[in-house]
């Protein structure tokens, strides 16, 4: 898939280039970014049905970097950090669903 660059300005004034992954719930896991890096936020497009639908986020390369956040899909969200939160080794998803899956696109530069 394509992917599209959007400008997200942090408080220098100066432009960052941001990029997007988009998932559905079953995604197993998933490497989004290698290397250090700003997860910015995310969008929830299509709200999942029961408890159990969430993505968690971890700096690294699998499930064992350190939870950057678990984020339920269950209602659409759309929020976005202008600054980002840092992370060093690398940006990984697992996307997780019980019911009727969701989809979530994960903004990062």
């Amino acid at each position: 898939m394509p992917q599209q660059a959007l400008t997200v300005f942090d408080f220098a004034a100066k432009s960052v280039p941001a990029k997007y992954a988009n998932f559905a719930v079953t995604t197993a896991g998933t490497q989004i970014k290698t290397g250090a890096g700003s997860f910015l936020g995310w969008s929830i497009n299509v709200a999942g049905t029961g408890g159990a639908n969430l993505f968690t986020l971890y700096d690294g390369t699998s499930t064992s970097g350190a939870v950057i956040g678990i984020f339920s899909t269950v209602a659409t969200t759309v929020p976005l950090r202008p600054n980002g939160v840092a992370f060093k080794t690398g940006l990984f998803v697992v996307l997780t669903g019980t019911s009727t899956s969701g989809n979530a696109t994960i903004v990062y530069a």
